[in-house]
């Protein structure tokens, strides 16, 4: 069957290597140069849609040639699905094609019928004719081979029917003498007679060579049939001096010279045979073995059987590794398919192993984030809380100052400056427990809590770092802002320990935790208090401590 007319070379291919271009050029002229050419190219080497080109042009070299094989099912199945996503519509309907007698040629009919069938779908719903009976004409061969003659008649009768409709005469007179060779081989000779004669008389107007030759030699197959082998043979002769490739003829005439008992007409046709090829050296002994058995001579047909013998074995032989080849390839495509698919599920693994970790990040960091800003919220409130009683006890000594200059001492006025000074106190008390409260609420003061509970035992060394010290002299000053002009006030030589200790202690700890965060006894505290209480000359009232005091007065 001829497909070149539906399955044209692939010419849309602008960034296909200059080689396979080189063999699109000879593919019509000189198809087995294209192939030897063809089949110097490392397909390694080549990208998707270079090897999806290299699979179209040995497909369509398949038909040209006998000795060409059709691409694998797995190299079909990768062309296919690369010209489904870049390839044009037309170009994915001739892979598909390609991958069904890839199929075929594997021997899974089924499949192959499958994909005809989607492909025959395809036409019909374009109304594309000619596609539909070329498709036809294929299922009705794949039927034919496996010996269901009924079914392959009704095909090509129908590949005929749209051929015709297609205005495709040369398709329709191959499908005539199809059906015609049907029906031979249905033992209907006179039917496949009267469907040869239609395609004859067709023929003539074609002007084509290879159909005519092929009817003549379809006259003398069905002549020979019918025992009216003096036509038969006329007819061989014919499409011997039409065809420029003899053997099929030769070897049909010398089956006919057998038949009739003509041997050494037979013999004299098979000499004319090459048999450098190793298909044409086997049908050569073959019928040498018939004729040396029909002349008795037993000894020279056993030689020749032998040799058959030998060539079918090798012939056995070589398709076997073939198809053992081809096992091997399909094997490791598959296998290499599963790696990479494994690899695929191994990437998506670790993908999403990092947008995990990075989700738990991402929650980390904006629950931080968020503590973060409650927190600064919490200390600015606590801030402009402080500010506002400070403000207000600043206003209230004031009034209670000019009151005091201004007022009498009746007993109304007492009444009311006693309210004055215990609103006073209320809100110096308020004042002071604002104070404690934002000093305990600062970071610096939980990370000194945490390392005071950590008790270690004979620690000689302080746990508080240089970086601490400062956190502890900045936090001190943020809540007491008069902090530092009272002491320096009262003691202008101050060094930096013992101011640094002087921050500490408004902290607030009790003489064990002070303790422990400065790796020394509770006595030593003691001592460093009542240094510090020296240093600033401070003379402390009954029942109140030095904290107290310096509170108070800040």
């Amino acid at each position: 069957m001829i497909i070149a007319t539906i399955l044209g070379g692939c010419n849309n291919h602008p960034t296909s290597p200059t080689l396979l271009n080189k063999v699109e050029s000879l593919m019509q002229a000189q198809p087995d140069s294209a192939y030897t050419l063809l089949a110097s190219i490392n397909t390694d080497t080549l990208n998707a849609e270079s090897f999806a080109h290299w699979c179209m042009l040995k497909a369509e070299l398949s038909h040209r040639t006998s000795h060409v094989s059709v691409p694998s099912i797995e190299d079909m199945e990768r062309t296919l699905n690369w010209y489904k996503k870049q390839g044009t519509e037309e170009e994915s309907l001739k892979a598909e094609f390609y991958l069904a007698m890839a199929h075929a040629h594997a021997g899974e009919s089924e499949q192959a019928i499958d994909i005809y069938a989607h492909i025959y779908a395809v036409a019909e719903e374009k109304e594309d004719y000619q596609l539909m009976g070329y498709t036809c004409s294929y299922m009705a061969d794949l039927y034919f081979d496996y010996e269901y003659t009924s079914k392959s008649l009704e095909k090509k009768t129908e590949a005929a029917f749209w051929f015709k409709k297609a205005n495709n005469p040369r398709s329709y007179v191959c499908a005539l003498r199809d059906i015609c060779m049907n029906y031979a081989a249905m033992d209907s000779l006179s039917l496949a007679l009267t469907y040869l004669q239609k395609a004859d008389s067709l023929c003539q107007t074609l002007n084509d060579k290879n159909v005519y030759r092929s009817i003549l030699n379809a006259y003398g197959n069905i002549y020979q049939m019918k025992g009216e082998y003096k036509s038969a043979e006329n007819y061989f002769y014919q499409a011997l001096n039409k065809d420029a490739n003899p053997v099929p003829d030769y070897f049909a005439l010398a089956s006919l010279y057998i038949e009739t008992n003509q041997l050494q007409k037979a013999k004299d046709i098979l000499q004319k045979i090459p048999i450098d090829e190793g298909i044409n050296r086997y049908v050569v002994y073959w019928n040498l073995y018939e004729i040396a058995k029909l002349e008795g001579k037993f000894e020279q047909a056993l030689n020749y059987l032998e040799q058959y013998t030998e060539i079918n074995d090798s012939l056995s032989i070589a398709s076997n590794e073939s198809k053992i080849l081809e096992i091997e390839n399909r094997y490791k495509h598959q296998k290499l398919k599963t790696e990479n698919a494994e690899l695929r599920l191994r990437q998506t693994g670790y993908l999403l192993a990092c947008a995990v970790c990075l989700i738990v990040v991402l929650i980390v960091l904006w629950i931080y984030f968020g503590y973060r800003k409650r927190t600064e919220k919490k200390l600015l409130l606590q801030q402009a809380d402080l500010r506002d009683t400070r403000n207000r006890l600043l206003e209230l000594s004031i009034e209670m100052e000019r009151k005091n200059a201004l007022l009498k001492h009746s007993e109304e006025e007492e009444k009311a400056l006693e309210r004055m000074r215990e609103e006073m106190e209320t809100l110096t008390a308020r004042y002071r427990t604002l104070r404690e409260n934002m000093l305990e609420s600062s970071p610096v003061y939980k990370k000194l809590h945490q390392l005071a509970k950590q008790k270690k035992p004979q620690n000689t060394q302080t746990l508080i770092s240089e970086e601490l010290w400062e956190q502890i002299k900045q936090q001190a000053q943020k809540v007491y802002p008069g902090l530092r002009r009272y002491v320096i006030n009262r003691c202008p030589d101050l060094n930096e320990s013992e101011w640094a200790y002087c921050c500490l202690y408004l902290f607030g700890f009790d003489t064990n935790d002070e303790a422990s965060l400065l790796g020394i006894n509770p006595t030593s505290v003691r001592t460093k208090t009542l240094r510090l209480r020296t240093l600033l000359n401070i003379d402390l009232p009954a029942q109140m401590s030095l904290y107290e005091y310096i509170t108070m007065q800040i």
